[in-house]
């Protein structure tokens, strides 16, 4: 199987081949070898190139949240066809929650500069907490939510300013 995966302005190609329990997955030119289990609905242990790890996979509409090793990854499948780079010009400045949850930390506020991958806030989850990242360089303009307020998935929590 082959999709387009688009992840912080940028599209992937993802490539999947199953052999057997392993899976083969590409990512770019980065190959790995995979196995899964599910423990639970949308929960899953995964050994990728031997290496444990837990992970925590959520739909919403055409996008899958990814939460590995405490971040969060948000990619959006893109029908099988790669973007233009100058398609990624209308990409939403809103940071949207991945999950239900607790605000436990707020790291930014309005007029900040911000640099791509850097934490802009906390949220808390069946007592995991998961960072919520900013897709790339800019300044907030607004931030909807504060320390201890509850935010549902899907509500947008931080709008940002693309930098030039």
């Amino acid at each position: 199987m082959e999709f387009q995966y688009e992840y912080a302005g940028k599209s992937y190609p993802v490539h999947v081949k199953k052999e057997g329990d392993v899976y083969k997955m590409g990512i770019g030119e980065n190959e790995h070898e995979v196995t899964m289990k599910e423990l639970k609905p949308g929960y899953y242990l995964l050994h990728i190139d031997g290496r444990q790890v837990k992970v925590c996979m959520a739909t919403e509409g055409d996008q899958r949240h990814i939460f590995l090793d405490g971040a969060v990854y948000r990619f959006t499948k893109m029908g099988g066809r790669k973007r233009k780079e100058q398609e990624f010009e209308g990409l939403s400045p809103e940071i949207s929650s991945p999950i239900s949850g607790k605000v436990v930390m707020v790291d930014v506020e309005e007029g900040v500069a911000v640099k791509e991958g850097q934490s802009l806030m906390a949220i808390e989850a069946m007592k995991m907490e998961y960072q919520i990242k900013a897709p790339f360089d800019g300044t907030v303009k607004s931030v909807r939510f504060s320390k201890d307020e509850q935010v549902e998935i899907g509500e947008v929590l931080i709008e940002m300013e693309k930098e030039e």
